[in-house]
């Protein structure tokens, strides 16, 4: 139940909350007792406070430190201290107390050593990430899981000094998949780090060009907000860094496409091939005519023009073109299960009968509904892997029959596109299911016969064109129109 789980989620702040307060109307009567003499009152009020201030220990402070921590790990100081800095400022310190302590003229000139190591590590760190530019190129097309060559090209403005052990990085937001849009539009901008490339020196007013390897392991949109230079030099202490905007520049990344099975050659697609009574560029002979300034010269019949001394061309047939409508069923098909309500009736029954037996069926609920949920999560994932695998299908589909000269047509649920032909087609294909994602509100909301009474004309306007529909429905379950129009592969 969708209130069941809402109570789950706001249970450990609400728990928390609720302890919180106890603690502190404890406290304001125990004394408030006090002062008006009432010990009794005052002592049960002191007991109620330290139960209080216990369950707070044990059920709010840990999970109000795990967030800290998490916190504290997302932000990204200008300055990370490394494993040996760690080791250098433990020394310091070290030498730091025994200097004052014995007051000794060696470890205070140990002492100002180390705080001019210091200085020197971060002026020249400093001095290194100063008047630096960045530049990448990417290619115009990416796929997924396949490596990108990146240009990186690191330009040094500085007259005098060069810099040494640039690692470049480019920052791009990371975009958050909850399901609540009021969190997601009050929340922090998370971002993700990708390395490009590691320079180990840069000439003074010069620059160094490095070509890269990228790999972008899943397929979507990728936008790229600015650069982060960081430099360990010189001791490796500590490991400054510099953020550097840039213009957004928006990456999509395209589903790989697969090699053509078998099972594509299987398709009846010589249908599309019956000669039609028109000119164009076919190979069965249509007529003979005059030759004309813009016909081809390939095209003389020479026998024909040596009969009647007069250059005569050869006209052909055209051929009708191959015309593949691919339909991917955006829809995520999962069937329902009422257990969670009819078990929670039950508890509900249990509870009624007796203490004893209420509580050990609500026990069991508790633990039936973590079994339930984990199987949710589980069977979702599987629905999301099963339409990113229609979505690699799909895009294998169009890059194939696009070889094969045939006009490709793509609709994601909905989403309608147009007949085309060749690679810029192609690459427009692959950037809108590179973009597509599951719409999973549907499955919810709308009953299925609407849903496939959407998906049956786009099934039946092709005529005799060929329609391949690729869905996550569970076989038998589509109708016998779509399925009588359609070659449906099941993914």
């Amino acid at each position: 139940m969708r209130w069941w789980s809402y109570l789950n989620q706001w249970r450990g702040p609400i728990l928390g909350t609720l302890t919180v307060f106890g603690g502190i109307g404890a406290a304001i009567v125990t004394v408030a007792a006090r002062r008006g003499g009432e010990w009794e009152l005052a002592r049960l009020g002191a007991i109620t406070a330290l139960v209080f201030a216990a369950l707070m220990i044990l059920f709010v402070v840990p999970p109000l430190t795990r967030s800290a921590r998490l916190e504290a790990m997302r932000i990204d100081l200008p300055v990370q201290i490394t494993g040996g800095g760690w080791i250098f400022i433990g020394v310091f310190l070290v030498v730091a107390f025994a200097a004052l302590n014995t007051g000794n003229n060696l470890l205070f000139l140990i002492f100002s050593l180390l705080c001019s190591t210091l200085f020197v590590a971060w002026a020249a760190a400093r001095s290194s990430l100063r008047d630096l530019v960045v530049s990448a190129r990417f290619p115009d097309h990416i796929f997924a899981g396949e490596a990108a060559p990146v240009i990186v090209t690191l330009s040094n403005t500085k007259r005098v000094l060069p810099s040494f052990s640039i690692l470049i990085e480019a920052r791009h937001r990371i975009e958050d998949a909850g399901t609540n849009p009021w969190a997601r539009r009050w929340a922090r901008p998370r971002y993700a780090k990708r390395v490009l490339a590691y320079l180990m020196y840069v000439p003074r007013r010069a620059g160094v060009e490095q070509r890269v390897e990228q790999i972008f392991p899943q397929r979507g949109h990728v936008l790229i907000t600015g650069f982060e230079l960081s430099t360990r030099f010189p001791f490796g202490f500590f490991r400054l860094r510099r953020r550097l905007s840039a213009r957004q520049v928006d990456l999509i990344i395209y589903p790989k496409p697969e090699p053509a099975g078998d099972e594509l050659h299987l398709l009846p697609m010589n249908a599309g091939r019956i000669t039609s009574a028109r000119r164009g560029t076919g190979h069965d002979l249509y007529s003979l005519r005059d030759y004309q300034a813009q016909d081809d010269m390939r095209h003389i019949d020479w026998k024909a023009t040596a009969r009647t001394r007069r250059l005569i061309v050869r006209e052909f047939a055209a051929e009708d073109e191959r015309r593949v409508h691919i339909v991917l069923d955006t829809r995520l098909h999962e069937e329902a299960d009422g257990h969670g309500d009819r078990s929670m009736n039950e508890s509900d029954r249990e509870v009624k009968r007796g203490p004893d037996v209420g509580r050990d069926r609500a026990v069991q609920y508790n633990k039936e509904h973590s079994e339930e949920r984990g199987k949710e999560v589980k069977a979702r994932e599987t629905l999301a892997a099963r339409f990113e695998r229609g979505v690699t299908v799909a895009a294998s589909l169009a890059a194939h029959f696009i070889d094969e000269r045939a006009e490709v047509r793509l609709t994601l649920g909905t989403e309608a596109g147009h007949y085309g032909v060749g690679r810029e087609h192609l690459y427009a294909l692959l950037r809108r299911l590179a973009l597509v994602a599951p719409d999973s509100s549907s499955a919810n909301d709308e009953p299925p016969a609407a849903h496939w009474q959407r998906l049956a004309p786009q099934s039946r306007e092709a005529g005799g064109n060929h329609v391949i529909l690729l869905t996550t429905a569970a076989p038998g379950s589509i109708p016998s129109n779509i399925w009588r129009t359609s070659h449906v592969i099941y993914v």
